[in-house]
Parts: C-alpha cells; sequence; structure tokens
C-alpha cells in the first residue's frame, strides 16, 4: 500500500504543473485507496474474488480545474490476455457548477494499460465527469473516458479503450469519505494474424475510502 501511495502522489506531482497559474487559488483535493472486485472472461479464475486494488487522488483548483491520477492493479498471474494494471490521469475543466457537489466537467487524459510481460500501450483520451449533490454528505456522480488510438502491442494492433464508472460518496466524518461504485473497463484492437475485431472486458463493484480536504 506505501507503494501505492507514492505512485499516486507521484502522479499528481507531475500532473499539478501542467495546469494555468490563474488557477491556483483555493484548493481542494481528495486521496484513498479501494478494492476493486473485478470480473472478466479473460481471468484465469472466473470467480468474483481477485485481488485487485488500486487508489486515487485528485485535486480542484477554485472549482474550476481540476486533476484526477488513479491506479487499477490485478496480480499479473490472474489474467490471461486482459490488461493487468491501468494508470490514468485526467485534467478537467468544469463547465457547470451550481454548487461545489454539482458539477458538470470535462477534459483531456492520459492512459497506460499493461499486458503482464507483453508491455504497455498508452495514448491521449477525452474525458467527462458529472456530480450530483443529494445531501450536504452525500453525492451521486459518474465519469467515463475514451482512448481511441493506443497503438499496437504484439498480436493486438489499433488498440482503443472505454472505461465508465458511476456511483455513490458518502462522508460520515469531516475529512472522511466512503464510496461504492460500479466500474466496466474496456479494451478493442484487431487481432495481427486474423483481421478481425477484438474486445477484453473487466467490470465490477468498486469499495474504497478517503481522506479530503
Amino acid at each position: 500500500m506505501l507503494r501505492l501511495a507514492a505512485r499516486l502522489l507521484l502522479l499528481i506531482l507531475f500532473t499539478v504543473p501542467v495546469l494555468p497559474a490563474s488557477a491556483l487559488g483555493s484548493f481542494d483535493g481528495e486521496a484513498g485507496i479501494f478494492t476493486w472486485v473485478a470480473d472478466t472472461n479473460d481471468y484465469i479464475d472466473l470467480g468474483i474474488n481477485t485481488n485487485s486494488v488500486g487508489g486515487y487522488a485528485e485535486g480542484w483548483w477554485d472549482h474550476g480545474w481540476g486533476v484526477r491520477a488513479s491506479l487499477y492493479r490485478v496480480a499479473e498471474d490472474d489474467v490471461v490476455t486482459a490488461p493487468d494494471e491501468q494508470i490514468v490521469i485526467d485534467i478537467t475543466h468544469r463547465l457547470l457548477s451550481p454548487t461545489d457537489n454539482t458539477f458538470l466537467a470535462a477534459g483531456l487524459g492520459w492512459e497506460q494499460n499493461r499486458f503482464g510481460a507483453e508491455g504497455s500501450v498508452s495514448g491521449l483520451r477525452l474525458v467527462g465527469e458529472g456530480r450530483l449533490g443529494v445531501l450536504g454528505a452525500l453525492y451521486i456522480y459518474g465519469a467515463g473516458g475514451w482512448a481511441p488510438n493506443m497503438g499496437g502491442l504484439g498480436l493486438r494492433k489499433d488498440l482503443s479503450s472505454i472505461s465508465v464508472e458511476a456511483g455513490v460518496v458518502i462522508d460520515p466524518l469531516p475529512f472522511l469519505s466512503l464510496r461504492a461504485a460500479w466500474r466496466y473497463h474496456i479494451t478493442d484492437y484487431t487481432g495481427d494474424i486474423t483481421g478481425t475485431r477484438a474486445r477484453e472486458a473487466n467490470y465490477g463493484l468498486v469499495f474504497g475510502g478517503g481522506i479530503h480536504w
């Protein structure tokens, strides 16, 4: 877990300088860890008790510009062809923000998918996010990203990726957030030998928590 937290901190530190200087006013942030009860037809064990862990960190400046880094990991031995690690960094801007926890945002990001010993692919992605504050300590959220061109790797070419996550967050105590969500991640590609399109998907419930300020 310490290595995971360190990697997320480095991701945030590398992405913060990209934001414009005018955005560096008031700052709100959150960081935490989660477990992803993931399932996919490419896991060796088709049960839902896969050892999936990850973490996230995000910050908002003046309720306008935001940056978020997320890491999703499963044990390399538990997968056959699906990615065993996904790193995502997004920079977004609120298009509409009537309250802190009710807004629509869009932006650009970067995604890297690792396929075990085969290596990794990465590319730019389009992102969107929305939140709806229900109560003072509760909000519903949804987020999605599309990376249309991630290159090729091994027998895969023309790789692309789509990820969608939706859930609920509650703050039971000051500075503490708990979340439950559903996440779906799709990797599309063309087989180098067959020339046909194929799809690898992993999906499942996300449970986690963190601190916010």
